[in-house]
């Protein structure tokens, strides 16, 4: 059904910082929206979400429904499952077996998977055989800095978009087409790509060095460039180096040491300027959240070595990441039960 005889249902699975932006923009044009919270409910569901926006201003605004569980809305069909959380590939249970109550027997309604990393889009594709996916790439530095509460202090917005796979049927590309619409409609932006990989393994050039770096040495961006000239630029260079003979190898060949220069010259920047930001799993780790290993780098390791790419310092960063990730989880255990 068109959004010209039904304002669009979209179902909204991650409320945080980035999920909490696009319930806004998709609300500006005209959507219901149905928010999935979990830590940040009580807070939403009585007051809403404060977003402090340069692009927006700032502005409080509540979602149309705010449920805990998609078993509360399996009522409802969707036209599009709009996923923000993190990527989590060895979690338990799956995001596949999340999607079900709102997905299943429900071929037109479009997956719109808004995560970080590589490899993540197969799972929902075999899951779901029949319904558009959408793999996004997303570039919206907001940070959710208590409960509810969203800063967001640049201009930058943009939603890259595409299906999965790449030859998708024409209605899948529609589905593409159609949620791109409506997310420049609320004010943001988004591109439509007929390959995302290309867009998914770029932005992987920014995101394999700095997530983990700045998650392990507690630095945002910048100001890690600051700490040891030259060394800290050229590790984060040779990383991005690794990344893209990967994505060589792999048959990404649109992903190039130009691509990676631009992405570097963002923290260059900021560093300049002492406008740093931190990656969203520095700030998980700051509010004691698990956060993304596997997505972002472990599944460019294991995939390194399946093509023979020697990729020693992402290798590296991955054991020691891994390591604090698993630390963090041990910790949490006599809590667990």
């Amino acid at each position: 059904m068109s959004a010209a005889e039904h304002p669009p249902e979209v179902l909204l699975l991650g409320a945080g910082s980035i999920g909490a932006v696009h319930i806004y923009q998709l609300q500006q044009a005209g959507c219901n929206i149905t928010a999935v919270c979990r830590s940040n409910y009580d807070v939403v569901k009585e007051q809403g979400f404060h977003l402090t926006s340069v692009r927006f201003g700032n502005v409080v605004y509540k979602p149309h429904r705010v449920v805990k569980d998609l078993e509360e809305c399996s009522d409802v069909t969707f036209d599009y499952v709009l996923v923000c959380t993190k990527s989590f590939p060895e979690s338990k249970p799956s995001l596949s077996d999340i999607l079900k109550p709102a997905v299943s027997g429900r071929p037109d309604t479009a997956i719109v998977l808004a995560q970080n990393g590589i490899g993540i889009e197969e799972e929902i594709s075999q899951a779901f055989l029949d319904n558009p996916v959408l793999s996004g790439v997303v570039y919206c530095p907001a940070t959710q800095t208590a409960p509810g509460y969203v800063d967001y202090p640049e201009m930058l917005n943009l939603l890259e978009l595409g299906t999965y796979p790449s030859d998708a049927p024409h209605r899948h590309k529609a589905a593409a087409t159609s949620f791109a619409e409506l997310t420049i409609k609320g004010g943001g932006g988004a591109e439509v790509h007929d390959n995302i990989q290309i867009a998914r393994w770029s932005k992987l050039a920014m995101n394999a060095p700095w997530s983990p770096i700045c998650a392990l040495t507690l630095c945002c961006d910048g100001d890690f460039l600051l700490t040891s000239e030259p060394y800290a630029h050229e590790l984060v260079w040779a990383i991005m180096l690794e990344i893209i003979e990967l994505a060589r190898a792999v048959g990404i060949a649109d992903v190039t040491e130009e691509v990676a220069r631009k992405k570097l010259s963002i923290a260059t920047k900021r560093a300049e300027t002492g406008t740093g930001r931190e990656p969203s799993v520095l700030q998980d780790i700051r509010q004691g959240r698990t956060f993304e290993v596997e997505a972002i780098v472990g599944n460019a390791v294991r995939m390194g070595r399946q093509y023979s790419v020697a990729m020693p310092r992402l290798e590296t960063i991955y054991a020691l990441l891994k390591a604090r990730y698993v630390a963090m989880m041990s910790s949490r255990k006599p809590d667990s039960g």
